[in-house]
């Protein structure tokens, strides 16, 4: 019995040191051989010690002979949540990505979801002592003084062995620098109000100030204004709850506290000066107005959506079917295509519909109502007795300041797009304030207990149970593992520039994971390039090339099958068929087929358009090229590909005043490219109207201020000048043309028949010509 009784506890041990260890390495940890160095490292990571945490429980039970379990106020909206999350996901648009995420990008999804509330769970249940809730919490600090340090290292020294060390990363917890500005400002609140506390050791006050120091260091180093508005709602929440115990806390802290609130302010108004920043790499994130138009008319548009949403982790098919016209004059980012909204708020909306969200909210509000209340209770205690209630023994204070990092996150939702670590600590904070205040208020927690009767039909069940149970876990464990191992190996065809190679990496890739869209797409990239290789050998193999065109394009195809709703693998199919095309001319009903597809998930995007004209004016469909170079300008006025194919159509069917008005238009828009304008003076020399041969010299000459060295250009003023019977000048034009191509015979054969007709001897060799465009 004594053995059994030290056995569980030593469980229990263990169980609460890999929920430490999960803090470390979700925080730290990351792979630079993955193609993204933080989402399969942290996710799967803390997927495997959350499995493990389970494991142990379950044991614990089988040795206790009895079930423990402790409930929360809050179970009941995190069922709900749970629930809903599962609905969204079966019936999402992209039921995969709801389920399983991206590798490429951070998608919430319903795998990640059950982790995190199974972590909320095993925190609940075996941090259960304050020195233990103590010991997250510093944890917690510790991993935030490391990440910290990584990131003033990475921008301050720049040394090869941190690029050997950590590969081209600048913190260990996104790829997005401003979502580390968000998680320093938590470091920060949790040092600065650790400092306010009075019977504080002296280690902890040189630690505790260390740490603020750094995250503040690292937020001016960054300087995102949306992270100095964040820092100051932290401090005004800080500041009040300093204020209303304020003979509890070190005024000096205080002081301290209020300065750099201060300085947040004018920093938000001033900026922060140059000389304290570092740069950083760019960071392109969709806007406010759009990502709330897409988000509105996503939940509107029919009533499941509105209700469960389009999907866990499917804002980049809701981007897709609602992207505004509008968002076509962006000059940076129409080209774009955003899989993220603004912030975590509208995805929540949008991909698990007004449920989720109320379920969220309301879960949030029941934690602020509880909390509230011990803070009335405790205001009204410190009035009416002479005791603090903040004593060293006493969890109030940490419980309190934890909770205000809970709020503080909470309010985040609506300003940034979390990723998963921020997630993470979300719900780190959420199991922390409920056992936090647990130890001191009763009604937050309370536990159930279910003995097991011990005969050998219970014994047998339970050893049954548990069998199925660790079986599970390790296929579990075993999948996982070759889904990571399946990232190693495309990371590797990614960077290899052997295409053989890359096609062998590949193919590993897809033995472990067969049903990654990703993985068949790149293998349809990784072929056509194959087939591009031999066509450009002397004597190319026009089977082979076939062969390996039809592997390509059913790779490219099977994406599709897996992700129908992925604009960009149905424009990966139509690139694939539009090559095939060579050689076999079917392909580009197909290649239609597929961009019809893509238009119809993403209607407003003039690119579809624009390609839709070009392939029907492959197969010389002249009306319908017009209607989709026309579709593509009314799209985006200034899509000057379109203008180009359109004008082409009216010259290829002889309409040359048509042509030359659509030309006309993009003159008009201030367009300065020389291959455009050297196209428009072309059709006014072939056109051949009153006063057009003379606009056609002032553009060419445009254009050899642009450009000296063009060819075409210098050819073509050399044939306008000998059509006008100026030898000399066209001599010197059809000899600039030569110096930039020695090699051919042509120009060097008219420039002797020239010479010969002006009287003037000279021996040329005989090169190419250059002719002007038709």
């Amino acid at each position: 019995m004594f053995s059994q009784i030290r056995t569980v506890k030593i469980i229990d041990l263990i169980s609460y040191i890999f929920l430490l260890l999960n803090i470390i390495i979700v925080s730290l940890f990351l792979d630079k051989n993955l193609s993204n160095s933080y989402i399969i490292p942290k996710q799967y990571v803390f997927g495997g010690m959350i499995l493990i945490g389970v494991l142990l429980w379950v044991t614990k039970f089988i040795l206790n002979k009895k079930i423990q379990f402790t409930k929360t106020m809050v179970d009941v909206p995190i069922f709900s949540i749970l629930t809903v999350g599962f609905l969204s996901a079966v019936f999402s648009d992209s039921v995969g990505d709801s389920f399983f995420g991206r590798t490429e990008y951070f998608a919430f999804n319903f795998i990640l979801l059950f982790l995190f509330v199974g972590f909320y769970y095993l925190l609940i249940n075996f941090v259960n002592t304050p020195k233990r809730w103590r010991g997250v919490v510093d944890a917690l600090m510790v991993v935030g003084f490391l990440s910290l340090v990584v990131f003033i290292l990475k921008a301050g020294l720049k040394n090869d062995w941190f690029v050997a060390l950590f590969g081209d990363v600048w913190n260990t917890i996104d790829n997005v620098n401003s979502l580390f500005g968000v998680w320093s400002i938590v470091i920060f609140l949790l040092a600065f109000g650790q400092l306010m506390k009075k019977d504080l050791s002296f280690g902890r006050i040189i630690f505790s100030f260390i740490t603020g120091v750094l995250s503040l260091a690292v937020l001016v180093m960054l300087s995102f204004k949306i992270l100095w508005w964040i820092l100051l709602i932290s401090l005004i929440i800080l500041l009040m709850f300093g204020i209303s115990f304020i003979r509890e806390i070190r005024m000096s802290w205080l002081s301290v506290l209020f300065t750099i609130l201060v300085l947040s302010a004018v920093f938000i108004i001033f900026g922060t000066p140059k000389f304290l920043q570092v740069s950083v790499p760019t960071e392109v994130a969709l806007g406010f107005k759009p990502s709330w138009s897409v988000t509105v008319d996503s939940i509107f548009f029919k009533v499941k959506d509105f209700f469960i949403g389009s999907g866990l982790g499917s804002f980049g098919v809701d981007f897709s079917k609602f992207r505004s016209a509008t968002f076509n004059s962006d000059a940076l980012a129409w080209s774009m295509r955003f899989n993220q909204p603004f912030s975590t708020a509208l995805a929540i909306l949008s991909e698990g519909g007004v449920l989720l969200f109320c379920g969220i909210t309301f879960l949030v509000l029941l934690v602020f109502g509880h909390v509230f209340q011990i803070w009335n209770k405790t205001r009204a205690n410190r009035i009416t007795t002479v005791g603090s209630d903040f004593d060293s023994e006493n969890m109030l204070f940490e419980s309190f300041l934890v909770f205000i990092v809970f709020v503080v996150l909470t309010l985040g939702f609506g300003l940034v797009f979390y990723n998963q670590v921020l997630w993470w600590v979300w719900w780190l904070c959420l199991a922390l304030v409920v056992s936090g205040f647990s130890f001191t208020h009763k009604h937050f927690i309370s536990h159930r207990e279910w003995a097991l009767e011990d005969t050998p039909q219970y014994s047998l069940a339970f050893s049954f149970g548990l069998i199925v149970i660790i079986t599970a876990l390790v296929m579990v464990s075993v999948w996982g593992v070759r889904l990571y191992v399946a990232e190693k190996f495309y990371n590797k065809a990614l960077l290899s520039g052997d295409s053989k190679r890359a096609q062998d990496f590949i193919l590993q890739a897809i033995e472990m994971r067969p049903n990654s869209d990703i993985y068949h797409s790149a293998l349809a990239q990784i072929y056509l390039n194959q087939a591009v290789e031999i066509s450009k050998q002397n004597n190319p193999d026009i089977q082979m090339i076939s062969s390996i065109m039809a592997k390509a394009v059913n790779e490219a195809k099977y994406a599709t099958d897996l992700s129908p709703k992925s604009v960009i693998l149905w424009e990966n199919l139509a690139t694939m068929y539009e090559n095939a095309a060579i050689l076999v001319p079917e392909a580009r009903d197909w290649a239609l087929k597929s961009l019809s597809q893509a238009k119809d998930l993403e209607p407003s995007n003039p690119v579809h358009w624009w390609r839709l004209g070009n392939n029907y004016t492959a197969v010389a469909k002249w009306e319908e090229a017009v209607k989709n170079y026309e579709k593509a300008i009314e799209l985006k006025a200034d899509y000057f590909g379109a203008y180009i194919g359109l004008s082409n159509v009216y010259e290829q069917t002889q309409k040359i005043d048509q042509a030359i008005i659509v030309y006309e238009k993009i003159i008009g828009q201030n367009q300065t490219d020389p291959e455009t304008l050297y196209n428009y003076g072309r059709l006014l020399y072939n056109r051949n109207n009153q006063g057009d041969r003379d606009l056609a010299e002032k553009v060419w000459n445009k254009v050899i201020s642009l450009q000296p060295n063009f060819s075409n250009a210098l050819y073509s003023l050399g044939l306008l000048y000998e059509t006008r019977g100026d030898k000399t000048t066209a001599l010197q034009y059809y000899y600039k043309v030569k110096d930039l191509n020695p090699n051919n015979k042509n120009i060097a054969e008219k420039i002797k028949k020239l010479v010969g007709s002006a009287g003037i001897s000279e021996n040329l060799p005989i090169t190419n010509q250059i002719k002007p465009k038709k």
